[in-house]
């Protein structure tokens, strides 16, 4: 039998070089989209307590520059996003301790920083309402999530308009949003595995979109104006400056009573006083008042049924994209700001204060 030429025989096995390199490359692909993906897992079905819908309006953010924020870090330090586009991709996973679809969500968030964390930074971005820096740490470590954690200041909630949580945000190298999206399946896995292809470096400077950065309050500080949405749908501007009698407003939320009753029964408690307690102050006349719900999981409807249900003496108002509770810097609620007649900021009654009877009675002797 004739030799094969060593040339000839050489080319003959580029071929199955490369089919071999082309296997490998196939099944390190999906050895690592099955890690993501958590297939062994059953995707949350409409009518589950951990499922959440998709807002299609999230999809026109796709294809744009990312934001140029920097977080808060919970250990105290800062995440500049600017500085990681460019160099790696990004995945931040915004939610709430309190939320029962962001509590299912949390091992697949774990898992994906397990297996691809060293190739796109996973950042755990509490949204900041009804959680402050202490109590979003303390759900971290109880879940057992181990990446960067910080706690949204507003002004990414402000810049996606979201309206809940969770919301997965993933961000190309590029800088530019591969994925927005509310569940944590098939799609998100798609677009982490294609943010992740190997390719060059971006040619040009990321371009960036500048998330506006809402300045909170201090006691003495003017009020500014802020338009809130009543129960009718309507536009309800928050009177600003001076006028004429000193005014407190009640921040909470529709769900506080219900929602929360068994993942936080003592926040339900605090919401349940604070409401009593200030319907009785309401009535005394010696300040205005106005209560302020949160607009995250909350439409007009959603507030005229909490209405009906607590029939409040006092009249209430949507946060329509979250301002005054940004404005005022309010995490955890029920909370009071308590204003005076010249339009200043006197004080933030929290709630694991005690003495509001006593600081409304200050502020109307004023």
């Amino acid at each position: 039998m004739e030799r094969i030429p060593v040339r000839l025989f050489a080319w003959c096995l580029i071929p199955l070089l490369c089919m071999a390199c082309q296997k490998e490359e196939h099944a390190q692909g999906t050895a690592a989209s099955s890690a993501i993906s958590g297939a062994e897992e059953r995707q949350p079905a409409p009518g589950d307590p951990a499922y959440v819908a998709e807002e299609p309006r999230f999809t026109q953010l796709v294809g744009m520059p990312g934001p140029a924020i920097t977080l808060q870090a919970i250990d105290g330090g800062l995440i500049d996003l600017t500085g990681i586009y460019g160099k790696k991709p990004v995945y931040l996973k915004l939610w709430a301790s309190y939320c029962i679809p962001c509590r299912a969500q949390m091992p697949k968030l774990q898992k994906i920083h397990e297996s691809v964390g060293d190739r796109i930074q996973v950042i755990a971005v509490n949204a900041g309402v009804g959680d402050d820096a202490a109590k979003a740490m303390a759900f971290a470590t109880k879940v057992g999530i181990h990446m960067p954690i910080a706690i949204d200041d507003g002004s990414l909630g402000a810049w996606l308009r979201m309206q809940g949580t969770p919301v997965h945000v993933v961000i190309g190298r590029n800088g530019r949003v591969a994925f927005v999206g509310t569940q944590d399946g098939p799609a998100l896995d798609a677009a982490i595995q294609e943010v992740l292809r190997p390719g060059p470096a971006p040619s040009v400077p990321v371009q960036t979109v500048s998330a506006q950065r809402t300045a909170v309050l201090k006691p003495g500080d003017t009020v500014p104006p802020i338009t809130l949405t009543g129960p009718d749908g309507a536009d309800r501007p928050l009177q600003y400056g001076a006028s004429g009698s000193p005014r407190a407003l009640l921040f909470t939320s529709t769900w506080c009573e219900d929602y929360l009753q068994e993942i936080e029964p003592q926040t339900v408690e605090r919401c349940r006083r604070a409401r009593n307690e200030v319907s009785q102050l309401s009535q005394e006349n010696r300040v205005r008042w106005l209560g302020v719900v949160t607009h995250l999981w909350t439409t007009p409807q959603d507030l005229s049924t909490y209405q009906a249900k607590t029939r409040p003496p006092l009249p209430f108002a949507i946060d329509t994209e979250g301002a005054a509770f940004r404005t005022f810097g309010i995490r955890r609620f029920p909370a009071v700001a308590l204003i005076d007649a010249q339009g200043r900021l006197q004080r933030i009654v929290g709630p694991d204060d005690t003495d509001l009877a006593e600081a409304v009675a200050d502020l109307a002797g004023r």
